[in-house]
């Protein structure tokens, strides 16, 4: 059963994942763009774009305030990851937010359920997208990408790179023995 515990541990990696979407930018002509998302100027925060891409029925959204899933169809469950705000959201919204301008009553994180059943349709976008980078990439890229990540001042290292791809493709598949990613963690000798 997926607890408030697993959405934290989530919260947590995609603090991480937005990190590597930066460096992916950066990369081989930006890798983001070669996996098919769509570039756009960001119509709030500016220094950073906005990538689209249609995923399940609606359209994956990432910028580098907030990423999310937004339905084709209003009323059912979208996602969001607010950056700042460190929370995942629910929303009925079938566009996606300007980054940086959020309207907080239009966000729901109580209902684990829907929380559950909303993120697990981007996680499952990650799971692909990151299998993606893999074999474009190798392994050794991703496990740059977190060498960089653990040496900023600031930041908040998750999982490596191979132990987060197998609890977020977990998460996506909804294993109901998903334990926590601290559980991913190999003891230090």
């Amino acid at each position: 059963m997926i607890t408030r515990g697993h959405l934290n541990d989530l919260t947590t990696g995609l603090g991480q994942q937005m990190f590597f979407w930066g460096r992916d930018v950066l990369t081989s002509g930006n890798l983001l763009l070669k996996h098919g998302f769509e570039k756009r100027r960001s119509e709030g925060l500016q220094g950073t774009s906005c990538y689209c891409k249609p995923w399940e029925d609606g359209v994956i959204e990432l910028h580098g305030a907030c990423a999310g899933w937004y339905p084709c169809e209003s009323g059912q469950c979208g996602f969001l990851f607010i950056r700042n705000a460190k929370r995942c959201y629910i929303h009925h919204r079938t566009k996606p937010v300007i980054p940086g301008k959020y309207d907080f009553r239009e966000f729901e994180s109580r209902d684990l359920g829907e929380l559950t059943s909303s993120s697990r349709i981007f996680t499952a976008w990650l799971a692909d997208y990151e299998t993606w980078i893999l074999r474009q990439m190798g392994r050794a890229y991703r496990e740059e990408c977190h060498t960089m990540f653990c040496k900023l001042p600031m930041s908040k290292p998750w999982l490596p790179p191979a132990h987060a791809h197998r609890w977020i493709t977990s998460f996506a598949v909804g294993s109901a023995l998903l334990p926590r990613s601290r559980a991913f963690i190999e003891p230090k000798r």
